[in-house]
């Protein structure tokens, strides 16, 4: 019996930390770079929510990733 009502918990406080950790990682890591970047580009503060913030923010993204290996196969793969 009391195995059933921690397993509910667990599950419970795995979903919520799980949730906080979607939440930081989608609007601090995406729409945080994509929100300065539109910011630069426009006259009126974007919405946060917007498809521009978004896409703009994974674009660069991709483009980080894209330097980074870049960068690594110029430097370390000549080695």
């Amino acid at each position: 019996m009391i195995e059933i009502i921690v397993e509910g918990f667990i599950k419970i406080t795995g979903r919520i930390i799980g949730q906080i950790l979607i939440d930081l990682i989608f609007e601090i890591i995406i729409k945080g770079p994509g929100y300065f970047i539109v910011n630069l580009f426009t006259v009126e503060k974007p919405d946060i929510d917007s498809f521009t913030v978004i896409a703009s923010g994974f674009l660069f993204w991709v483009a980080i990733g894209f330097g980074g290996y870049g960068i690594y196969t110029m430097f370390w793969l000549t080695v």
